[in-house]
């Protein structure tokens, strides 16, 4: 191992990732006894331990027996400047923008040493995304790979009690409100302009927002398709906050590329979203630890029975095996950075679904390496372990398609490697004892 000039760990042109267990990412039984060969930033070659070039020049041999490669995740849904906020005020006012700042920095870079090599962002306060990413692509913070959200594009309540006034109290730099399709155009454009490259808006309200509950309209159908025009126009995509039936039937009429959410989706909901390729990121973990765990953070049993978020946990749990089963591309990423869904906690949303839901493990760690990667636009090019990709590689102390908890567990997450570079933790050989065990 070397270090390069910032002092970040580097390798040779050539490393081997010898006698390792390999999840590839693609939804199936993780494999043993394979060996991994990195060649610089690329996967040149999964093979079989028994086939590895063990002593060809230039190939430094790492041996990792017991420990699992797999894909680098993506943090499908990310809110990286939420910072333990209650509520939809405290999104907004709770902290200045300069302190957000920095606790999204930091965010960003913690993300790496939990195994996640991209996050793509689902409505940015102040533009935080886009800041980050100049700052991770310029190699002033250390980052995963980011894909910039706009800030939300919101209306001040649904189209039959719109009210102007709203907008005079909630600084635009802060999140976007447009009333009208001349602003909302103005508004989707100057976002792409200043980098974000999915634009976020809200087909419905969700219970625990001030201006429309989750059954309610925001945006109208027709809004929804300005809004998806416009930014298809200038090349980026769009995702919808879509809780309520009507809200999520009027987003996939519009053509948006992402669903979030989609807690009442209903069974012909769910084909129209398969038949269009459209990606879902659900909503179990979120709202299952507020209704567990809400009144540790000041929530009444009053409001949280009024919010009628079980009935939401309820039929998310009964679409996510049909999600499954039509083939529609799922995605991890909760709303994390919620008082009860923290930064850093990430891989306990994988755990509720195998834990809660009873997808199998396996499944899951798709939705959060090569769902994740396509998601992020990078879905011939990184989350799976296969020659030609990214090395965008976690190294594991366990399997997570058989222990998934291994990603939460303290130091079950060893290395992580950010396109060749070992950005968390270490790569160093683990030798056998002479009984061959480790």
């Amino acid at each position: 191992m070397h270090a390069d000039r910032n002092g970040a760990a580097t390798m040779p042109r050539k490393t081997l990732l010898h006698r390792v267990t390999v999840q590839e990412g693609l939804g199936e039984d993780s494999r043993p006894e394979q060996s991994v060969l990195l060649d610089g930033d690329r996967i040149e070659a999964v093979l079989p331990a028994g086939q590895a070039p063990l002593h060809a020049p230039g190939v430094e041999v790492v041996e990792l027996p017991g420990r699992t490669v797999m894909p680098g995740m993506t943090l499908g849904h990310t809110h990286i400047a939420y910072l333990d906020v209650v509520d939809g005020r405290e999104m907004l006012f709770k902290y200045s923008v300069p302190d957000l700042a920095l606790a999204a920095a930091e965010n960003t870079s913690r993300l790496l040493s939990l195994g996640y090599t991209a996050f793509v962002g689902a409505g940015s306060v102040a533009g935080i995304d886009m800041a980050l990413r100049r700052a991770v692509d310029s190699g002033r913070l250390a980052g995963p790979r980011i894909t910039p959200c706009s800030r939300d594009l919101m209306v001040s309540g649904p189209p039959e009690r719109r009210n102007p006034e709203v907008g005079k109290r909630i600084p635009s730099d802060l999140m976007r409100l447009a009333d009208t399709p001349e602003e909302l155009i103005a508004y989707v454009a100057k976002e792409i302009a200043e980098g974000a490259e999915i634009v976020k808006v809200f087909s419905s309200g969700d219970d625990t927002f001030p201006n429309a509950r989750s059954h309610e309209l925001l945006f109208t159908a027709e809004e929804l398709v300005i809004a998806a025009r416009t930014a298809h126009e200038h090349g980026a995509r769009v995702r919808a906050h879509s809780r309520g039936l009507a809200g999520i039937r009027n987003a996939i009429a519009a053509g948006v590329d992402v669903i979030d959410h989609a807690t009442y989706a209903d069974d012909a909901a769910l084909e129209a979203i398969a038949e269009r390729g459209i990606f879902v990121v659900p909503s179990l973990h979120q709202p299952h630890r507020l209704l567990t765990r809400g009144t540790e953070h000041g929530k009444t049993p009053e409001y949280l029975e009024g919010i009628e978020f079980q009935a939401e946990v309820d039929n998310t749990l009964r679409i996510l095996p049909l999600m499954v089963e039509m083939g529609i591309p799922v995605v991890a990423g909760d709303d994390f950075g919620f008082a009860w869904t923290p930064h850093g906690s990430y891989a306990e949303e994988l755990e509720t679904y195998v834990g809660m839901a009873g997808i199998p493990a396996r499944t899951v760690l798709q939705w959060a390496t090569a769902n994740g990667a396509k998601l992020a636009g990078r879905g011939d090019e990184a989350g799976t372990v296969q020659a030609g990709r990214l090395a965008d590689l976690v190294v594991t102390t366990a399997d997570p398609a058989e222990d998934i908890t291994v990603l939460s567990r303290p130091g079950g997450i060893e290395t992580v490697l950010l396109g060749g570079r070992v950005v968390a933790g270490t790569l160093a050989t683990h030798p056998l004892t002479p009984n061959g065990e480790l």
